[in-house]
């Protein structure tokens, strides 16, 4: 019974940053206002000659294709000439590659807070002190995603240009993720700064909820504590209990 605790609690610790960073990424790929802001930022607008009303259009479309709501991720929109289709063949099966990374993610996290729910179980069924075991889960955890996140941050400052062919090498079983910005208009609407953005955003969203998430573990294990006297109570913090 020991063991399988041990294994719970670890688990749950480990699932953790896992669940933080995959819904980051989640919320980051919905979050129009994000979009628009590296819209601005890198003056698409300006590079592409498409307005900015018609940009959010085409972020709020890209969103709908990444969440399911829509089947195709072409965009039609307004130019001096008519209408232009704005995704080439290439870059239409490069959007699904990256919805399917998108729905990849979704499994990962639903999977990550499914096997804490389970965990969660197991230890409440092992042992009387549920809570103190729970918050003393997500404060390991949350110094587990601290140090993974900062890790990353750091590799990201250094060489955030590796890390990003890195991450389309491994991530892609074809090239249609080298494009052309002279001619794709993917690469335009989406250059490589706004990647550099949108990681510091996701970064900084997973560090944010893990200070509170730490916080709070840490206020509740300090109310335990008190609840225990002399020895007891140092046993309850430094051990699964």
């Amino acid at each position: 019974m020991q063991t399988l605790r041990y294994v719970a609690f670890w688990l749950f610790v480990c699932c953790l940053p896992v669940l933080f960073v995959t819904t980051a990424i989640r919320w980051a790929v919905s979050e129009v206002r994000l979009y628009e802001y590296g819209f601005a930022k890198h003056r698409v607008s300006q590079d592409t000659g498409i307005s900015s009303p018609e940009l959010r259009r085409v972020a709020l479309d890209l969103i709908d294709y990444f969440n399911f709501r829509r089947d195709e991720a072409q965009v039609i929109i307004k130019g001096g000439d008519g209408e232009i289709r704005l995704f080439s063949a290439k870059e239409l099966i490069h959007l699904q590659d990256v919805r399917g990374l998108i729905q990849l993610n979704t499994v990962v996290q639903l999977s990550a807070l499914a096997v804490m729910l389970v965990c969660i179980s197991v230890l409440s069924f092992l042992s009387r002190h549920r809570w103190v075991n729970l918050a003393k889960g997500l404060f390991a955890g949350s110094v587990l995603t601290l140090s993974a996140a900062a890790v990353m941050i750091l590799w990201c400052w250094l060489g955030f240009r590796y890390f990003f062919y890195l991450f389309h090498a491994v991530s892609f079983s074809n090239e249609y993720w080298m494009l052309d910005p002279a001619k794709d208009y993917l690469i335009r609407l989406f250059p490589e700064g706004f990647f550099y953005d949108a990681a510091l955003f996701v970064f900084g969203a997973v560090l944010i909820v893990t200070l509170l998430v730490m916080g709070v573990s840490l206020y509740a294990l300090g109310l335990f504590s008190k609840q225990e006297a002399g020895a007891e109570s140092a046993f309850y913090f430094w051990h699964l209990a």
